[in-house]
């Protein structure tokens, strides 16, 4: 769709002014006013409603502009932004769309013939051309700021004349090829080259562009048995580095002590404080750690959260690749960290025996689950126990009313019964998670990860936190990153209602209040369809993310949140420290709420992506091991339905798998008279979420990182 002339005509003007200031009443002449004739005078009338609808236009324009940060307006003048450009990243549609998310956290359209070279994750620089649907900018894309992959995959597809032709694999958007010249290789290695080759390449400065368009530089072939397949695939399709770059230099004492920190005498010593952390067998950075005192008529209990910024000081080398990072990131057992392993397994973990800074949360409370007070401060603790869940468990399971961590499970249970009557939806999924050899590289098991008392137990307690810090920061309008979760749209409620009709329930939802989803939820109990229902609300829920505003958590039911509690793995908390850190020491605080904003788009970009890597991975594996296993019947559950594939969650290795359409009819696509259902020709009949399917293996395909399916006999 080619762009509103009259409004790029007015944007070129706008860029032509950029770094100067206009008045609003010099558009309107240049843009408005035409010469007087008498063909004018004549239609008089008709020109005053044309150029009222032009000025509407304009005032859009000038609207959105101002979001972007590109104009400044006045009542009467206007204050053109230099450069009169924004950035962000973009991606790409199949069909060679691009959309480009902006710090302010909205997203420009950019038509497929104004993207430019771009590919999908690519810094892009953006100029305005006009106004499309849904009254959102639309753009063109002028540089590619940074390349959003520096590796990638490319299977060879031609060996003809002095070059090697290859399709990139693991892409988004648009297919792309690529051309090697083989001058550019030793010959040797060119000649072992053979098509189906998976070799791994790097882009040229100037790829896809004017002559050199779609030539690659050869790197090396993709890696063999010893190294994890998978795991680098991952890395190079998400542009994760697992070591730290060499320019940041780390230069920290290894001993906690009085006379090698700094702020030692600023802080409360609770080395004598009874304190304990809760992790999984494996954890190796270990974020917080409990205390827990019972007194006559309250409750005293503490969250010690490790102080990463005593070490990672604002604006640092080290400050900035953090940043980047913006958070942890699991690939099956492996991690890529957001803080290198000298602060995150060792200075910052709180691991037991040793003398650790934290930041400390001390709350009064009762067995009910209130909170009465909450107070704030920099710490030095020495963890006295280091407890696994599993460990935990069995002391809780085993406990009586004197036991230390009975006690504190009395309390966790009574702070999520307070919060679960206040509105919270608790939808009790489990983890999915690969159990690999020692080598790390062959899967032996997929289990899902049991959600224990003592995972509650740890969860309430950082809730408290959360929460504790959030309102605080509120209160006294602090600039940070608070973690937000809107309302469901009220939308949705019509598919949920869908739904219940289906499996013969009368129960409808009126509303998006907590206590209309409780009764849902409570009515579809222990029902074959509850876990199709809980995963269909899920996917109502709107996506979660960080914001400089405190709106809230809709779907924990809290007024107030931010993340607090994780700041070795994520960046946000770590924000949210050196906010309440200028809180009470009464220091000038360096985040300006435009920072905050441009952070909480990234962190939250970061925050999805990490999910899409963690999810491919744990795919990648499960495609191992049906292959190692020589797996080939299983039953599976169906979760979703479009109208040429019905995807399966698979019990035996309890991940998802697909099953074309042509399994169920000869027709183009399947009859869908909903969301829920669809009809099979094949078999005269009709199928729900939730059915139950007995399945054969099709096919593993590693590039779709997909497991294909046949409807087994």
């Amino acid at each position: 769709m080619k762009p509103n002339k009259f409004i790029k005509s007015i944007v070129e003007y706008l860029k032509l002014k950029a770094g100067k200031e206009i008045t609003k009443s010099d558009i309107y002449k240049i843009f408005l006013e035409e010469k007087e004739d008498k063909k004018h005078k004549k239609h008089e009338k008709h020109k005053r409603k044309h150029d009222d609808e032009r000025k509407v236009e304009i005032e859009e324009l000038f609207w959105l502009l101002e979001k972007e940060g590109l104009l400044k307006l006045d009542k009467k003048t206007i204050q053109v932004h230099k450069p009169f450009s924004m950035s962000g990243t973009i991606s790409l549609s199949r069909r060679g769309d691009g959309f480009v998310k902006l710090a302010s956290g909205n997203e420009i359209f950019i038509p497929g013939s104004y993207v430019d070279t771009s590919i999908s994750g690519d810094t892009v620089e953006v100029i305005p051309i006009g106004i499309g649907k849904k009254d959102r900018l639309e753009g063109e894309v002028i540089n590619i700021l940074k390349r959003g992959r520096v590796l990638y995959r490319m299977k060879v597809t031609d060996m003809e004349g002095g070059y090697i032709h290859g399709k990139l694999l693991d892409m988004t958007g648009e297919e792309k090829e690529g051309l090697i010249s083989k001058k550019t290789m030793l010959s040797e290695i060119a000649k072992s080259i053979q098509i189906g080759d998976v070799l791994i390449v790097k882009l040229k400065e100037h790829a896809f562009q004017e002559q050199t368009t779609l030539e690659v530089t050869f790197i090396k072939l993709e890696a063999g048995e010893k190294d994890d397949v998978d795991f680098n695939r991952i890395l190079m399709k998400y542009n994760y580095h697992q070591v730290y770059p060499d320019t940041v230099v780390l230069n920290f004492q290894d001993e906690i002590k009085e006379d090698t920190i700094d702020d030692w005498h600023t802080r409360v010593d609770l080395r004598d404080l009874y304190t304990v952390t809760i992790d999984g067998e494996t954890a190796k950075d270990f974020d917080d750690a409990i205390s827990f005192i019972e007194e006559e008529k309250r409750l005293r209990f503490y969250v010690h959260i490790a102080d990463v910024s005593y070490y990672v000081k604002q604006g640092s080398s080290l400050d900035e690749e953090a940043y980047n990072r913006a958070t942890s990131v699991y690939l099956a057992n492996k991690v890529v960290p957001m803080l290198p392993p000298e602060l995150s397994e060792n200075l910052c973990s709180l691991v037991a025996k040793q003398n650790r800074l934290a930041f400390t949360v001390e709350m009064e409370g009762d067995y009910s689950g209130k909170i009465y007070s909450a107070k704030f401060y920099k710490s030095v603790i020495k963890v006295d126990e280091r407890y696994t869940y599993e460990r935990a468990e069995k002391e809780i399971l085993e406990g009586n009313a004197d036991n230390w961590l009975f006690k504190i499970m009395r309390l966790a249970n009574g702070l999520k019964k307070a919060r679960i009557e206040n509105g919270r939806v608790d939808l009790n999924f489990k983890e999915t998670y690969v159990v690999t050899d020692k080598d790390n590289r062959k899967v032996v098991e997929i289990k899902t990860r049991e959600r224990l008392n003592s995972h509650i137990l740890i969860e309430e307690m950082m809730l408290s936190a959360n929460i504790k810090v959030a309102e605080h920061l509120r209160k006294n309008k602090i600039p940070a990153l608070f973690r937000i979760h809107e309302t469901m749209d009220e939308d949705k409620l019509e598919n949920l209602n869908e739904f219940l009709k289906l499996y013969g329930f009368k129960y409808q939802l009126k509303t998006t209040e907590y206590d209309d989803i409780k009764r849902a939820l409570v009515e579809i109990a222990n029902h074959p369809a509850e876990k199709i229902f809980n995963y269909f609300l899920l996917r109502s829920f709107m996506q979660a993310y960080y914001s400089g505003e405190a709106l809230g958590h809709w779907g924990l039911g809290f007024k107030d949140y931010c993340h607090f509690t994780s700041p070795i793995r994520r960046y946000p908390d770590l924000v949210c420290h050196r906010a309440l850190e200028a809180l009470i020491m009464k220091e000038e605080y360096a985040y300006t709420a435009h920072e905050i904003q441009i952070m909480g788009t990234h962190t939250s970009t970061e925050e999805r992506r990490a999910a899409d890597a963690e999810r491919d991975i744990l795919k990648l594996k499960a495609c191992r091991f049906v292959e190692t296993t020589g797996m080939k019947e299983f039953t599976g559950t169906i979760t979703g339905i479009k109208p040429h594939v019905v995807f399966v969650e698979l019990d035996e290795i309890l991940t998802e798998g697909a099953v074309p359409f042509t399994e169920f009819t000869n027709e183009i696509e399947l009859t869908m008279p909903n969301d829920f259902s669809f009809y099979a020709k094949k078999f005269s009949k009709t199928y729900f979420l939730g059915e139950k399917l007995k399945l054969e293996l099709d096919r593993v395909d590693y590039e779709e990182i997909k497991i294909f399916l046949k409807v087994g006999k």
